[in-house]
């Protein structure tokens, strides 16, 4: 998605709230820079090729994607260094563009003061974001621009900054032509004039100048046009209405909301993958062990052939590749054709034929051990699965990736991570109202985690009845009431039916028991558990919203 100038413009204004305001903190990973100001608010700056702009960030956003990074870009530190601890002194647009100029000012003495600017050009796959001193001289910028890839202009520091070419057209508020002459106004984006053209053309309409002067005026009514994030005082045709009177908050929709979605899909394609891998050598495993554990009869006939070599031993002449030798079974005598190694004497034919059954036999017992591992691993497997579909989050999603990684025995795709991100991964859940908190288990391990390590035994655990999905604790702070008690049930219980495979079937049957009566089952996979004394309970997965 994509916006024009005329959302920068309305972007610049709302930054100008925030004059006068210390630069508390100033944080940039991959293709964003993230200013954060008191009060939490924080300026999000993207020159992603795809998700470019600036809108509001929360917090934990920012934290997310701090995480999910895999790149330091070149402005970071000189942001940090030339911008930390001063004010917000201005902010305008450059030229009715898609470039916006932020003045910054500290003291750095008794009277004296250090300006520096940002610039953000918002234009798109070229977006590009600039530091600059008090001369305009580029100090760095995220993207460096040399004079062989730019004829125009070059943007390198330690040289004066150029902005973009001027846009040429009549501007806005001086326009008084008609709709087919709208291709000459500055100011305002090509998808917006071209919905403005088709709304006079379907009114009748042909002063666009007083139109377009009644949209300045106005509040604006903040909208999508396909893929394009614009402000009119009137929804207009094809368009789709974004829910909130902010501009910031309005970019969110074509910058750190699709750009946090990425992430996700990303992670999610790739968990995907790496459990259809694990699937599929799994159900490989697990044929080859079924079948070497019933393949009894091939054991016996080479066996058989064994002993047959041996009662026959004066019927066999030297190198011999075969002998057809007689053998007694239900049905009287019968002869059997044995296949033989030329090189070796009958003895050591027979042996050649005990060894193989032996080798067989041995093989069906270790596959007659290992299968209760290998059908608890695919329990494991289509758990992960299951909860993997019930994700949205880019963070949780990466843990489930991390986490089958290592399953693979394979390196995470982070490298260091911070404490909280070492636990399993899963959610916590608060209602005051009621005194009481629930935990959700998002993965394997998270589920493990949820129900051993944080529940205690007159906690309530919930679990999706004969299907594959997440463990769910309930947890009190304070003794309910009956009512109380009933009504977290039914709440706890639709967390458990959305988090599993059957969540598509809308009222799916949740057992529910005191965790005290939970075991895990030995030697199997990590969530793998037994369960007594419990009740069930028919949930509704559509009305969990947490």
């Amino acid at each position: 998605m994509s916006l024009g100038p005329e959302l920068i413009e309305a972007l610049s204004k709302e930054i100008a709230g925030l004059l006068c305001r210390r630069l508390r903190k100033a944080e940039s990973k991959d293709s964003w820079l993230a200013l954060s100001f008191p009060g939490d608010r924080i300026i999000f700056f993207s020159w992603d090729a795809e998700f470019y702009g600036l809108c509001e960030a929360m917090p934990d956003e920012v934290r997310a994607l701090l995480e999910l990074a895999s790149s330091r870009p070149p402005i970071q530190s000189a942001v940090k260094s030339h911008l930390a601890g001063s004010q917000l002194a201005e902010s305008r647009v450059i030229g009715r563009d898609r470039v916006l100029e932020l003045s910054f000012r500290r003291e750095v003495g008794a009277g004296f003061f250090q300006t520096r600017k940002l610039v953000f050009e918002a234009s798109g796959r070229y977006s590009n974001l600039v530091l600059l001193d008090e001369r305009g001289i580029v100090i760095e910028s995220a993207k460096h621009i040399y004079p062989e890839t730019n004829r125009y202009r070059s943007i390198i520091p330690g040289q004066p900054y150029t902005p973009p070419p001027p846009i040429a057209g009549v501007p806005p508020e001086d326009f008084s032509g008609g709709p087919d002459e709208l291709e000459n106004i500055s100011g305002l984006g090509k998808p917006l004039l071209s919905a403005i053209k088709e709304a006079c053309m379907v009114s009748g309409r042909r002063d666009a100048g007083k139109f377009i002067r009644r949209g300045l005026d106005e509040p604006p009514m903040y909208q999508t046009l396909g893929r394009y994030v614009t402000l009119f005082p009137e929804l207009l045709g094809g368009a789709s209405r974004i829910d909130t009177d902010s501009a910031l908050s309005a970019a969110r929709e074509c910058v750190i909301l699709p750009l946090i979605d990425r992430h996700a899909s990303k992670a999610r394609k790739a968990a995907a993958a790496k459990i259809e891998r694990l699937s599929s050598i799994n159900a490989r495993k697990i044929a080859d062990a079924e079948a070497a554990q019933t393949d009894t009869a091939a054991a016996e006939r080479l066996k058989s052939s064994g002993q047959i070599i041996l009662a026959n031993i004066w019927r066999i002449p030297p190198r011999a590749a075969f002998a057809d030798l007689p053998e007694w079974g239900e049905y009287g005598e019968t002869i059997r054709r044995v296949e033989l190694d030329p090189n070796k004497d009958a003895p050591a034919n027979a042996e050649r034929y005990f060894a193989k059954y032996r080798k067989k036999r041995a093989s069906a017992e270790r596959s007659r051990q290992i299968l209760p591992r290998l059908y608890s691993e695919r329990d494991v497997i289509r758990e992960q699965e299951a909860l993997l579909a019930c994700h949205s989050d880019a963070l949780t999603i990466r843990s489930m990736l991390d986490e089958l990684s290592r399953d693979a025995g394979e390196t995470p795709s982070t490298g260091k991570k911070p404490k909280e991100r070492l636990k399993p991964p899963h959610k916590r859940v608060e209602f005051k109202d009621a005194n009481a908190m629930i935990l959700i288990g998002l993965s394997a391990a998270g589920n493990h985690y949820v129900t051993f390590r944080l529940a205690a035994g007159d906690d309530i655990w919930f679990h999706a009845q004969g299907t594959p999905g997440a463990h769910v604790i309930l947890r009190f702070t304070a003794k309910p009431d009956q009512e109380t008690l009933e009504r977290m049930t039914v709440t706890a219980a639709s967390a458990a039916a959305f988090h599993s495979k059957a969540r598509e079937s809308g009222r799916v049957r949740v057992d529910y028991t005191q965790r005290r009566y939970v075991r895990a089952i030995p030697g199997a996979g990590p969530a793998q558990v037994t369960y007594k004394e419990f009740s069930s309970i028919i949930a509704d997965a559509s009305s969990w919203n947490n």
